[in-house]
């Protein structure tokens, strides 16, 4: 899921409606054991979610409402054999994006699915704010 934030995502956004957008997606996150990570980046969110079908479905209708997300895009929905995630993550690049040209992409158009999946994981391999508890259902799933 890619979309353009409407909120502020600057220096002390933690403290305002960013940092709430973040504690209620980690809540609801963890509530319905989903997994993934959400990272925001230049004006951007970005997320990568893995769960159950009904879960997941109902999660993005809420996001497609949501007036903190403009033009929110589901890039991909597809069944998963495995969870690649134990947790649910949020980030944010610390040295500018990671991706200067994803950047440039979602300025003009939709980026691809894998585009958004490799910035999400390298954000949080390089920038992790927060992270979930490992969800026990992530094991098995």
């Amino acid at each position: 899921m890619v979309s353009k934030a409407q909120v502020d995502l600057g220096v002390g956004a933690l403290n305002g409606e960013l940092g709430s957008v973040l504690a209620c997606c980690m809540k609801a996150s963890t509530d319905r054991q989903m997994t993934g990570a959400l990272v925001w980046d230049y004006g951007w969110f970005m997320e990568e979610l893995e769960g159950e079908r009904e879960v997941l479905e109902a999660f993005w209708h809420g996001i497609a409402g949501d007036p903190r997300h403009a033009d929110p895009q589901r890039l991909e929905f597809v069944p998963l054999l495995k969870r690649r995630y134990q947790t649910w993550s949020v980030g944010t690049s610390r040295r500018g994006p990671a991706n200067h040209a994803l950047i440039k992409t979602l300025r003009r158009n939709v980026p691809t699915a894998g585009e958004v999946r490799t910035h999400v994981r390298t954000v949080i391999a390089s920038g992790l704010v927060a992270e979930s508890p490992p969800l026990v259902c992530a094991a098995g799933a």
